[in-house]
């Protein structure tokens, strides 16, 4: 999964973007009460630890 796809599934499950930070996108959830961190590098791959975790955070 690419950093653009995970962008994808976070706005899916609710999240809203919130700022630009220097190199990555910050998206909360109301609903959930949680922040994630999205890198820019949208092409990229999401190394799988991370990836896990930031799925687990989404809800997915």
């Amino acid at each position: 999964m690419n950093w653009n796809e995970l962008k994808r599934l976070a706005i899916k499950n609710g999240f809203k973007f919130v700022e630009h930070g220097k190199k990555h996108d910050i998206y909360y959830n109301a609903e959930t009460g949680k922040t994630i961190q999205v890198e820019r590098h949208w092409s990229q791959e999401v190394r799988k630890g991370l990836m896990l975790k930031l799925k687990k955070d989404i809800g997915f």
